[in-house]
């Protein structure tokens, strides 16, 4: 039930409130792109629970970056085959070094903890932030006016997410705990 509820808050977010939008297909990229990256965060995070035993966490990582890359790898020669190129300079290194250490590493280390500690099923649904995260900062960065729907759909993410929280869970495999009291050790 909970997913289903916050589900509608991120439809109801990148519809901007509109069914024809939705029904029509009438999206921009950017909210393509997420829908794309909903679908693909989710696939990732149930593949954590099949992590076989003695396999290292940050192992499992590594491997999932290096799909990444391969997706990644062909995109990158168009877009060289096409002249553009990275102006490398301080400001474009450190949003590199930000992005890919910070927000990139640090995040995925701490989400897998996260998925490890309260399972697949509820940890999937954090992705559901994304477009209540870009709301806020479109307003804060951008100026843009919040809209009935923003509110609405926020609230939906957020109420989805603590029903989803709320229910109780079988035994997933994300959620067990191993040797010494740790999470998923």
């Amino acid at each position: 039930m909970g997913v289903m509820v916050s589900l509608a808050g991120v439809l109801l977010l990148i519809s901007r409130g509109s069914l024809e939008v939705l029904f029509g297909l009438g999206l921009n990229t950017g909210d393509l792109w997420m829908l794309v990256a909903v679908l693909t965060w989710s696939i990732y995070t149930v593949g954590l629970q099949w992590r076989p035993k003695g396999v290292h966490p940050m192992l499992q990582l590594a491997a999932f970056v290096f799909v990444g890359l391969l997706v990644m790898a062909p995109m990158y020669a168009w877009e060289l085959s096409g002249g553009r190129t990275v102006n490398l300079h301080a400001g474009s290194v450190a949003g590199i070094l930000y992005a890919g250490v910070i927000a990139a590493f640090l995040g995925f280390v701490c989400f897998n903890a996260g998925v490890i500690a309260v399972g697949p099923s509820v940890g999937s649904l954090f992705i559901h932030l994304q477009p209540v995260f870009a709301a806020i900062l479109s307003t804060l960065l951008l100026g843009e006016h919040p809209a009935w729907f923003h509110f609405a759909g926020m609230t939906l993410v957020l109420g989805g997410i603590a029903l989803t929280m709320r229910q109780p869970r079988g035994n997933e495999p994300g959620a067990t705990v191993g040797a010494g009291g740790r999470p998923g050790a």
